[in-house]
């Protein structure tokens, strides 16, 4: 992995600085917005809670619609003898007539509980609560992912800081070991002291690596949890 910061291993002059990197280091205000803006759009845990959204906003529909369920809708088709009495007549001994004809009935049926009129209110309002809860859940989330890309993007400033101390002293460590071994070579030296000025040596060169782990591993995982590169985030406003 390449560094991020604006020195160099082992120089003491500063390497140029890319464009992201004033963006990133240097406009917080900029930096923040684009990283959280990220952060939101990658997390799982966000797209799963609106999916709970979803649902919920669905049950609030269901539970508004269910009494529609009480309603019923019928048609009949008859066709046959159809019976009638008709007046007495003299010359017909036989008053009852059948004639062959068809009838059409249709009707609606409404049968709703007591209960089901009762409970329609609050189970609608109880829908209506578990989104509302589903919404300020998701909110809370949000807001937690902001605190924690803000956490992660101070730790990466406070990793470059450190570092950039850490390869300034080791340049200087460096530069005295290099006059120490002159001035051993030069008799002007114990070998007991130039032992002390290799150790000085090591112990900054173990800083150092030490310091570049730290930012590197910050900086990776703040590239993690924004799902994106952050050269590319600093650059595509």
């Amino acid at each position: 992995m390449a560094l991020h910061t604006s020195l160099a291993f082992g120089q003491a002059t500063p390497a140029p600085t890319e464009a992201w990197q004033s963006v990133f280091f240097d406009a917080p205000s900029t930096a923040l917005p684009l990283l959280t803006a990220a952060a939101i759009k990658h997390s799982a845990q966000l797209k799963a809670t609106e999916y709970d959204k979803a649902i919920g906003k669905q049950n609030v529909q269901i539970a508004k619609e269910n009494i529609l369920g009480s309603l019923g809708i019928g048609a009949n088709y008859n066709y046959g003898n159809v019976g009638s009495i008709g007046t007495v007549d003299p010359a017909s001994p036989n008053p009852f007539n059948t004639t062959l004809s068809s009838r059409y009935s249709t009707g609606v049926n409404f049968s709703l509980p007591l209960g089901t009129v009762v409970s329609r209110g609050n189970q609608i309002k109880r829908e209506q609560l578990n989104y509302e809860r589903t919404e300020a859940l998701r909110q809370d989330q949000e807001n937690q992912l902001r605190q924690q890309v803000i956490n992660l993007y101070q730790s990466v400033l406070l990793a470059r800081k450190v570092l950039t101390l850490q390869q300034e002293a080791y340049v200087n460590v460096r530069t005295n070991n290099q006059l120490a071994e002159k001035q051993f070579r030069q008799g002007q030296l114990t070998l007991t002291e130039l032992s002390g000025a290799n150790s000085s040596l090591t112990a900054a060169s173990i800083s150092q690596e030490s310091a570049r782990n730290q930012y590197d591993t910050a900086f990776m995982i703040l590239e993690e949890v924004v799902g994106a590169k952050i050269s590319t985030l600093m650059t595509t406003r």
